[in-house]
């Protein structure tokens, strides 16, 4: 098919390109292995090395970059074979790992991390679940036509809700702020955001959103509370410390990823 040429508009990031073929694939250098289904994302180290040190982990693949390596790693969920990674910080990142992971062969993501928050009252460790992102990084622009929100995956949001409902498991439902600069998370920015419906800020959530739709995979987003940004100063709240939280949040993770 021939591709279209692409037109000068005034901020390269809106200079979308539908061409489905890209210079650089990850199928070009990974190949698909057997048995990749089913995987987590997760961005709690601590739990990733727990499950280590308990025997619960089987290395089966790596994913590499220049400056990190994330391995892979087999487990399982009452029988049925998970795969669980850490994910990478940011949406050019985590985009990139995500098309190699897809390149390897799974189609089925659950995404578990925290973020942070932009109303008090959302408790430390209350789980939120994304419907939709603003998107407030670049990636997903490389990904999906430009629009101010993408929105999530609606089979995989009912899947993850019939989950927490059978399970009795208190959630809400929530739009989030995908930033790509934490550090000029600034209080004009913040009201501007709440203003429009969100409720949390993090870094991958859109992009996640945009590969997963744009290679047609099913992916769900779920996020724990975390740190405040909702008043005049931050509050960590010591969100990355609540170990409980974090591994329930990962075994919840497994349980429906292998539903999917």
């Amino acid at each position: 098919m021939e591709s279209k040429k692409i037109d000068s508009k005034e901020f390269p990031i809106l200079e979308f390109d539908e061409s489905r073929v890209a210079i650089i694939e990850a199928t070009n250098f990974i190949k698909p292995k057997e048995e990749f289904e089913y995987c987590v994302i997760t961005f709690f180290r601590d739990v990733i090395e727990k499950m280590k040190t308990e025997g619960k982990l089987k290395e089966v693949a790596c994913l590499h970059c220049e400056t990190v390596d994330l391995p892979i790693y087999e487990t399982y969920y009452q029988g049925k074979k998970v795969h669980i990674t850490l994910g990478y910080l940011g949406a050019a990142g985590s985009a990139g790992f995500l098309e190699e992971l897809i390149a390897y062969g799974f189609q089925k993501f659950i995404v578990c991390g925290g973020a942070g928050v932009l109303k008090k009252d959302i408790a430390v460790g209350h789980v939120i679940v994304p419907v939709s992102a603003v998107r407030d990084e670049g990636v997903s622009y490389h990904y999906i036509k430009p629009s101010r929100e993408i929105e999530c995956n609606l089979e995989v949001l009912k899947i993850i809700e019939d989950d927490f409902n059978i399970h009795n498991i208190r959630y809400i439902k929530a739009k989030t702020w995908t930033t790509d600069s934490f550090y000029r998370e600034t209080k004009e920015k913040v009201e501007l955001r709440k203003a429009e419906g969100c409720v949390t800020v993090e870094m991958e959530a859109a992009a996640f959103m945009a590969v997963s739709q744009f290679r047609n995979v099913k992916l769900g987003i779920i996020l724990y509370g975390g740190d405040d940004l909702s008043g005049v100063e931050w509050d960590s709240r010591s969100w990355n410390s609540r170990s409980e939280i974090r591994i329930n949040l990962v075994q919840i993770s497994m349980r429906i990823c292998s539903s999917l």
